[in-house]
C-alpha cells in the first residue's frame, strides 16, 4: 500500500503545555503538524476535546435541516419526520458513545437543533408555540439522554465481550463489593480533574452503576 503523504499530518497529544515536538517524514516528505484532524469522520484534537467536532456537525446538520426546510415545506409532517431522522439526526448521533460531550454549550448547541427540527415537522412557526410540547407530542427522547443510552449500550457490549475491546483497554477497573450496584459487572467510578479524561468510561460507569440487575 502506498500512502499519500499530503494527507497524512502529525498531531501529538499531551498533557504538558511545551510536549516535544518531532520531526517525521514519509516517502521522503515532512509531515505536517496539525492540531485537529478528522478520523473515521470525527474531528479530533491535541486538547482531546469535542467541540471542534460539536460544531463540525451542527454545521452540517444545519445546512441540511436548511435544505429540507427549503424542499419539503409543502410535504406531510409525517415525511418531514422521516427526512429529519435519516438526514438530520443520523449526523447528530453517528459515532455518539465515543464524542458526546459534557460541557453545556455544545449539549445545548446539539439540543437546538432538534428543537428547530419539531418546529420544523409540526409546521407551526409561531412564537407563542411551545416547542417543548411539540417535542412530547412527537415523542422524541432528548440527544443527550440518547447519547447516554448509546454508551451504556456499548459499556454493555464491551463487559459482554461481543465487541473487540477489553474492559481495562477503556480504563474500566473492576469495583469490590462494597460498592451500591445492584448487579455483578460492577465497576469503579475513576476521578477526573482534566478535559480531557473526562472519556467514554468515565462518563459511563455511573449511569452503569445505577442500572437495576435486570436491565444489565
Amino acid at each position: 500500500m502506498k500512502f499519500n503523504h499530503s494527507k497524512c499530518n502529525i498531531m501529538s497529544i499531551a498533557r504538558s503545555r511545551s510536549p516535544f515536538t518531532y520531526l517525521y517524514s514519509l516517502c521522503g516528505q515532512v509531515l505536517s503538524s496539525v492540531h485537529e484532524t478528522r478520523y473515521l469522520g470525527i474531528m479530533i484534537t491535541d486538547e482531546l476535546s469535542w467541540s471542534s467536532h460539536v460544531q463540525s456537525i451542527y454545521s452540517k446538520a444545519n445546512s441540511t435541516l436548511g435544505f429540507l426546510r427549503r424542499n419539503l415545506r409543502q410535504c406531510s409532517a409525517k415525511l418531514k419526520e422521516s427526512a429529519y431522522i435519516s438526514l438530520v439526526r443520523s449526523t447528530l448521533e453517528y459515532a455518539a458513545s465515543a464524542w458526546d460531550p459534557h460541557l453545556a454549550k455544545d449539549i445545548n448547541k446539539l439540543e437546538n437543533i432538534q428543537r428547530r427540527s419539531a418546529i420544523f415537522v409540526k409546521g407551526d412557526y409561531r412564537t407563542t408555540s411551545s416547542v417543548t410540547q411539540m417535542l412530547q407530542e412527537l415523542g422524541w427522547q432528548d440527544l443527550q439522554s440518547c447519547r447516554r443510552d448509546f454508551r451504556l449500550a456499548l459499556l454493555y457490549k464491551v463487559v459482554m465481550g461481543h465487541v473487540g475491546i477489553q474492559p481495562d483497554n477503556v480504563g474500566l477497573v473492576a469495583a469490590d463489593d462494597r460498592t451500591r450496584a445492584k448487579h455483578q459487572f460492577k465497576y469503579r467510578a475513576v476521578g477526573s480533574s482534566t478535559q480531557a479524561f473526562r472519556h467514554f468510561a468515565v462518563r459511563t460507569v455511573g449511569d452503569w452503576k445505577s442500572l437495576p440487575c435486570h436491565v444489565v
